[in-house]
């Protein structure tokens, strides 16, 4: 099964294409909604039980569109079989599977699912050879995130019932833009050394794209810093020396985790904005990466933090 973190081998060349591929991705989630929800059914969490089975439902409405619209644009029904790479999976299996699973993490999990899956989209979208094609891949980005903003709301909302396992938002706009100024030059770095291994394993397409993220990284740690005091801003944390393309995109989605996080949890309306323009600029890095980045080898190492 694929990993969602890796990115995704070629774009689609046609709409009847696209659409087997969204057909798959829709049954996919609604089966893993419908586990999802008889997991929390079993653990007594009986309201997000029925979350999910809805999300479970909606996904397989959303299916059944997808067979409504391509038979009015291609005249004919769509088989996820017919798509001929493998489809991308956002769901954490390790996760799902443990037995220490929380609402919260169930909800994390599903939050990553629609985010990834809006990132994929996106990049269909960016890469469709036609104008119908690229529409198409656009409305069903559109319905992703539409998906992860229900799936956010009750993420905050089992927060309040969870113990802490992450770092509180900043308490101030100046404080925020310290961790991003701090976490976006230590992410710049370890992408812009991965890139250079790339290069020299001849594996242009992925140093590219993390060369390409390593300076959209260093361009908002720079415009971050002058937004601080000097002594505030500089410093870049120690990561693990090497690390593979999987680490790589891993250490950008864990951007967009901790911005999106922020902005779920902020007390404070300005640093909820803040995080929000954080968050939508981490989530074009990774869309540019998962989309161009070939399903790259390299041993797996530990999974950087940001920060």
């Amino acid at each position: 099964m694929t990993d969602a973190s890796i990115a995704y081998p070629r774009p689609v060349g046609s709409a009847a294409e696209l659409f087997a591929l969204a057909m798959g991705m829709e049954e996919e989630a609604a089966r893993r909604y419908a586990a999802l929800a008889a997991r929390m059914e079993a653990a007594g969490e009986a309201r997000l039980a029925v979350v999910f089975g809805s999300l479970a439902r909606m996904e397989l409405g959303h299916a059944t569109q997808v067979v409504e619209r391509a038979r009015a644009a291609i005249g004919a029904v769509p088989i996820a079989s017919a798509v001929a790479w493998e489809l991308p999976v956002g769901f954490d299996d390790e996760a799902a599977r443990s037995a220490t699973l929380t609402p919260y993490r169930a909800l994390a999990i599903a939050v990553r699912n629609e985010e990834r899956s809006f990132a994929f989209f996106s990049y269909l979208a960016a890469t469709a050879p036609d104008d119908a094609v690229r529409s198409l891949a656009e409305d069903f980005a559109r319905e992703e995130l539409d998906h992860a903003a229900l799936l956010r709301r009750e993420r905050r909302l089992a927060w309040r019932e969870t113990p802490r396992d992450r770092a509180p938002p900043p308490d101030s706009v100046t404080a925020l833009l310290k961790e991003a100024e701090t976490s976006e030059r230590g992410a710049a770095a370890s992408h812009r050394a991965l890139a250079a291994r790339l290069q020299a394993r001849g594996e242009a397409v992925a140093a590219e794209a993390f060369a390409a993220a390593a300076a959209a990284e260093t361009a908002l740690a720079n415009d971050l810093a002058a937004r601080l005091p000097s002594a505030a801003s500089g410093r870049t944390p120690q990561l693990p020396p090497a690390m593979s393309a999987r680490d790589g995109l891993r250490l950008l989605e864990a951007a967009f985790d901790r911005y999106s996080d922020i902005v779920d949890h902020a007390r404070d309306e300005a640093v909820m904005r803040e995080a929000q323009a954080l968050a939508e600029r981490a989530l074009t890095r990774l869309a540019h990466a998962h989309g161009t980045v070939p399903a790259a080898a390299g041993p797996e190492s530990p999974v950087p933090r940001p920060g």
